[in-house]
């Protein structure tokens, strides 16, 4: 593995960190105090994915999620501000606070937004990588979705078509081991998940989650080789989430102790932090100024969004139908 210069390996920490707290801001701030309705699917634990993945990408490439996007679209660029303003139903929302939590979208830095149908991303990406081969825009498209997506239809049936019409398509499954609640030995007869889309005659690789550095490294080469095909790639990353499948999980299915006892050995933001620090690459010290602004610029964002104001009434009817078209 390449060795990474103190500034990226900052830029991916600073971006960890971001997610992390806004996630935990979430779950420990607007839960509580029932800022929002319904309930939230966190990605506390994922963050190395996402990080690692977008980082690797270029800045036009197209980004489709999932019901659990938080750490994808801040990864991509999003506002925090934005994003709890959505989250709290707010009319300076990214959707003018009508989407929530699962309906988070940017255009405007290549996020295309969340979708919570599990698979259903994967055909909008081979859609998304399309357009751009058909353009030659030199962009592709990347899909996340976790590993129950690969027992869909939705998702076979994109990778087949992809594979056909050979375009430049990302698909990246965050293994975090539970579908739900259902762990992936009783939901899967495969679990050589690599091997997932072997049918549909894409090759696939499996990388830890929670070094983002492997992540960065696999995914720039994966979206390499995309480019100069163009041909679709397939990676698996091994992740676990720390948190219930929402905000509102009792998490009975899990092993007591389980969660706990993941989150001290594979905690990704602490595993960079040793990674920095061990090899003097950075001083312990400047990752606390990065924990202090960090945690600052969240807060501030939060506090911004709160003050926001709720849409008129007459908003509802906004958006429902398309405008100016004959």
């Amino acid at each position: 593995m390449a060795r990474k210069s103190r500034e990226q390996l900052l830029h991916f920490y600073e971006d960890m960190l971001r997610i992390r707290f806004f996630e935990e801001t979430v779950r420990d701030v607007l839960l509580p105090r029932r800022l929002f309705r319904g309930s939230s699917h966190l990605s506390i634990g994922q963050e190395a994915v996402a990080v690692g993945a977008i980082h690797a990408l270029q800045p036009d490439d197209y980004v489709v999620s999932t019901h659990r996007g938080h750490h994808h679209a801040i990864a991509k660029g999003m506002d925090p501000r934005a994003m709890f303003a959505e989250i709290m139903g707010r009319k300076t929302g990214c959707c003018q606070g009508k989407g929530g939590s699962m309906h988070l979208v940017d255009v405007s830095v290549g996020f295309i937004g969340e979708d919570p149908v599990v698979g259903s991303n994967t055909p909008m990406a081979a859609g998304l990588a399309l357009a751009a081969k058909l353009e030659g825009n030199g962009r592709i498209a990347a899909a996340f979705f976790g590993e129950g997506a690969l027992n869909t239809g939705a998702f076979h049936e994109a990778a087949n078509m992809a594979a056909l019409w050979e375009l430049p398509v990302l698909y990246l499954c965050e293994n975090n081991m539970y579908a739900i609640s259902v762990p992936l030995d009783k939901s899967s007869a495969l679990l050589d998940l690599e091997r997932k889309a072997d049918a549909d005659g894409i090759d696939g690789r499996r990388v830890s989650g929670m070094h983002v550095l492997e992540v960065y490294e696999a995914v720039s080469e994966a979206a390499r080789r995309v480019r100069e095909t163009p041909a679709p790639a397939y990676l698996v990353f091994d992740t676990y989430r720390f948190e219930g499948h929402h905000t509102s999980d009792k998490q009975t299915y899990r092993p007591d102790e389980e969660a706990l006892q993941q989150f001290r050995e594979r905690d990704p933001i602490h595993i960079l932090e040793v990674e920095m620090i061990d090899d003097h690459t950075v001083p312990i010290g400047t990752t606390i100024e990065y924990r202090d602004r960090i945690r600052r610029e969240i807060e501030e964002a939060f506090e911004a969004a709160l003050q926001d104001p709720w849409p008129d009434p007459e908003d509802a009817l906004t958006g429902v139908y398309a405008e100016g078209v004959s």
